[in-house]
């Protein structure tokens, strides 16, 4: 697994969004950034973000793989939190360190 790095920006909010993933996070304490953590687990999102996905996690813990689906539980896995971004938070603007094709969905 390796570091990926997701910005974006959310229409419905009017904020942008940054994602940090993979094992080797440095979980400082930089302004701005929460740790969200689920099922062991942890990623770094921007404040507005880390709110929706707690949220997402609590209430709604599925995302579409896709726009046709399926439904999947929602995890912190590259690929399902990139499906989660794309389907439910949308603007995805950048994505470094791409995890490449979901094999769910091929």
């Amino acid at each position: 697994m390796r570091t990926v790095l997701v910005t974006g920006y959310d229409d419905r909010t009017g904020q942008g969004y940054v994602v940090r993933t993979g094992p080797d996070l440095a979980v400082e304490s930089e302004p701005g950034v929460r740790e969200v953590t689920h099922a062991g687990v942890t990623v770094l999102c921007t404040d507005g973000l880390a709110i929706l996905l707690k949220d997402a996690l609590a209430h709604r813990p599925v995302t579409r793989l896709g726009w046709a689906g399926p439904e999947v539980p929602l995890t912190l896995d590259d690929h399902t939190l990139l499906a989660w971004l794309t389907d439910a938070v949308g603007g995805v603007v950048t994505v470094s360190g791409e995890p490449g094709p979901d094999p769910r969905t091929a």
